[in-house]
């Protein structure tokens, strides 16, 4: 039986950040990481004895150990506005600078923490039009790092760096992994509208001369064909295939402006969620306004349960709308132990720095928090109509981001819409995007 590495770490003084980003490293790395705190004269005798690889965290070199130059970031309390010192190591992005003779060029530990925690969203930052950061104010986005998981790369670098100062050492190795989420906004297209609502849609395409939208929502209503939101049977069938699993995400805010879940208290709807339930994880999916309204939220709580019959413990935002630290704060209070929403939908991407979940971390509060992130680097609106690329443009910057995950072995997560696999419309030949994805991620395919 193998056994990997104990790594302890010596520091001046331990702190939460200190202590959240070596939690995220133990969990990372796989192995066990200790924090002590211990004077110049301990560290300086200290030459990872007892079958301990040691790393020193600060500014006064020791031969023996692993040095890394600590900048003073997670030593900090509050908010302030720090400078990373953005820069280009042998090609590699990094934060925080080193002085020459350190194991590491830069801070490796503060330049985590800083992406991990969202240190920037908390700064003051121009809104877009429904008051989100996003990725036009990102530091990665100004650097042009966004589509490299930095932070799993510098993890790897860690390794080596470890292995080539200890020879013989070993850490476990990750497994690359593919995740897909689904997010039902309108579960169906035309049907169960209720006829007012129904006659209302088809007047107005008639008025508009949109002909061929009235013979689709006749043929649908009719019978005569399947409704083009509902993809359901496609994606089990792509499940069955490829034997993966997805989360659904359910919109359970009344209808408004942005939330348009008509079908809530329709039996269709609850027929749904009991097909979809019998295989995939479902998760909700607050609505636009729940950000400002306390009780509309926890009034969608309780609409997934009676829709359900459980709470929800996955999460993701409409829209993608994240107010730090409130809405994760709201999150945890409900009971949500893991939430999807991390990443942009201007862009692809990697909005932390990592494709790897990692827990949230409290600035305000300066505490590490139960609440598990996953992030996801794609999103389908992203592809079509933020970014304007048609499916083959799509594919390829699919292809780039999966090399870069399974180079790192992490997670290539994935948003979709059950509509944007109508392969009707505006979607019209972009199944071909989702399965050609499915193909890169779990069985090698190649472009």
């Amino acid at each position: 039986m193998e056994s990997w590495p104990e790594i302890e770490i010596l520091c001046r003084t331990i702190t939460p950040r200190l202590l959240y980003i070596v939690n995220y490293l133990a969990s990372v790395l796989q192995v066990g990481i200790g924090v002590k705190p211990a004077p110049a004269w301990e560290i300086k005798n200290s030459t990872g004895t007892g079958g301990k690889i040691t790393i020193n965290y600060a500014r006064t070199l020791v031969e023996g150990v692993f040095n890394i130059y600590p900048s003073g970031l997670l030593g900090e309390t509050g908010i302030s506005k720090p400078e990373p010192g953005v820069f280009k190591h042998q090609e590699q992005i990094m934060l925080f600078p080193a002085p020459a003779g350190f194991d590491l060029p830069f801070d490796l530990l503060s330049a985590a923490f800083f992406l991990l925690s969202r240190y920037e969203e908390y700064l003051p930052f121009e809104p877009d039009e429904h008051d989100r950061f996003e990725a036009d104010q990102s530091l990665a986005f100004r650097h042009n790092f966004l589509d490299e998981p930095v932070v799993d790369q510098w993890v790897e670098m860690l390794k080596a760096a470890l292995t080539k100062k200890f020879p013989g050492l070993r850490f476990p190795e990750r497994e690359f992994r593919f995740e897909s989420t689904i997010d039902i906004d309108s579960p169906w297209a035309y049907l169960h509208k209720g006829w007012l609502r129904m006659t209302a849609g088809l007047i107005k395409h008639i008025l508009l001369f949109h002909f061929s939208e009235v013979r689709l929502r006749l043929a649908v209503l009719w019978g005569k064909q399947r409704d083009p939101f509902d993809t359901y049977d496609y994606i089990r069938k792509r499940e069955q295939v490829h034997a993966f699993h997805s989360i659904f995400f359910l919109l359970t805010g009344n209808k408004s402006q942005y939330d348009t879940n008509y079908a809530l208290k329709t039996r269709p709807f609850r027929e749904l969620v009991h097909y979809l339930k019998s295989v995939d994880n479902l998760g909700i999916h607050p609505s636009y306004r729940s950000n400002q309204d306390a009780e509309l939220l926890i009034s969608e709580f309780e609409e997934f349960f009676r829709i359900v019959g459980k709470y929800p413990e996955i999460s993701r935002q409409h829209f993608l709308i994240l107010k730090f630290p409130d809405t994760y704060r709201h999150l945890t209070v409900m009971g949500i132990k893991k939430d999807y929403s991390m990443g942009y939908v201007s862009y692809t991407g990697f909005r932390a720095g990592t494709s790897q979940s990692f827990k949230f971390y409290d600035l305000k509060a300066e505490h590490e928090t139960g609440l598990l992130l996953h992030p996801f680097q794609v999103m389908d609106v992203t592809l079509q109509q933020y970014l304007g690329l048609n499916p083959e443009e799509a594919l390829n910057t699919i292809d780039r981001l999966v090399k870069k995950v399974k180079k790192v072995n992490g997670t290539f997560t994935s948003l979709w819409h059950n509509e944007s696999l109508s392969d009707t419309g505006i979607w019209k030949g972009w199944r071909i995007v989702f399965e050609k994805m499915i193909e890169m991620s779990i069985m090698n395919y190649e472009l």
